[in-house]
């Protein structure tokens, strides 16, 4: 918030300094000048961020519009699996589509700076997968337009269950780090045995 208002509010403080100093000393030359040191001071005090911290907000603002992107082709995804007849294709997308965003919301809280390369890598399957859905649905709708109809949905129903099994190996794996704090806490949450006292 500090960051946004940092322009308009050194903006407003050269033109008052500038205001100021002009019917003080009635100078054209100091009063622009004391104007623009006031402007940065005053920008500089507001805008108290580094450029690390720009450059990872800059990176948060870049991930989750990867995120985002995926998560709206996820949608659409969605919207076509209603269309799909087959039972276990449809399910395998249905299952894909809720372990998608449960991916990113892990791998965001665990490892936010793999957020990024992790969606455009999602992101890039879920644009074949989204192609892949759009002409089993053809297939499945127009079987008299295609050789060997069946064996193309089957393919297509072997490879939704790919993507299925290979977004829920990945949260698992995002889990991995977690499991080993898990088994680490299971160690101290209960005290040792305590020496029976005879």
């Amino acid at each position: 918030m500090r960051r946004r208002l940092a322009a308009p509010v050194a903006l407003v403080a050269a033109v008052v300094v500038f205001v100021v100093i002009y019917l003080l000393i009635g100078s054209l030359l100091w009063a622009p000048i004391l104007a623009v040191v006031a402007a940065i001071g005053v920008y500089l005090m507001l805008d108290d961020r580094s450029s690390a911290q720009v450059s990872s907000d800059d990176y948060a603002d870049e991930a989750q519009e990867k995120v985002d992107e995926a998560l709206k082709l996820i949608k659409g995804i969605q919207r076509l699996a209603k269309d799909v007849r087959s039972p276990v294709a449809r399910k395998a997308l249905e299952t894909a589509c809720e372990i998608v965003p449960e991916l990113f919301r892990r791998v965001q809280a665990k490892s936010p700076n793999s957020l990024f390369s992790t969606a455009s890598q999602i992101g890039g399957h879920l644009r074949s997968l989204d192609g892949a859905v759009h002409q089993y649905i053809d297939i499945q709708s127009k079987p008299m337009l295609y050789r060997d109809p069946e064996s193309l949905r089957l393919s297509g129903e072997h490879a939704f269950q790919r993507f299925a099994d290979f977004a829920l190996e990945s949260v698992r794996l995002v889990n991995q780090g977690d499991l080993a704090q898990y088994k680490a806490n299971l160690d101290t949450v209960a005290p040792p045995k305590l020496p029976e006292l005879g």
